[in-house]
């Protein structure tokens, strides 16, 4: 058995939706809830993973252009040599 305790307001909303969404299947509604929750998720913890980062940022004085392109070098070199093990030519 579940059970909720949600503001008036909201609760009546959620009913109305069960109701006219899901034919009053609470069942139902709630399969298609823990669905999409498995779906859509993890992007509301990647947007507070990249607020955070954002943040830490700004404490720690910003990121500079020559930080920006380090990273972007970084970045491409270790791309080259996942794409590229050997070098060109050989193996």
């Amino acid at each position: 058995m579940i059970t909720l305790d949600l503001p008036e307001t909201l609760e009546k909303y959620f009913w109305n939706i069960v109701r006219d969404s899901y034919d009053g299947d609470l069942q139902a509604a709630v399969t298609a809830f823990l669905k999409l929750h498995a779906k859509y998720g993890w992007k509301e913890q990647f947007v507070k993973d990249i607020k955070s980062v954002r943040d830490e940022v700004r404490r720690a004085g910003g990121i500079k252009e020559s930080m920006i392109e380090e990273g972007v070098k970084r970045y491409r070199a270790h791309k080259q040599c996942n794409f590229f093990p050997l070098p060109l030519g050989e193996g």
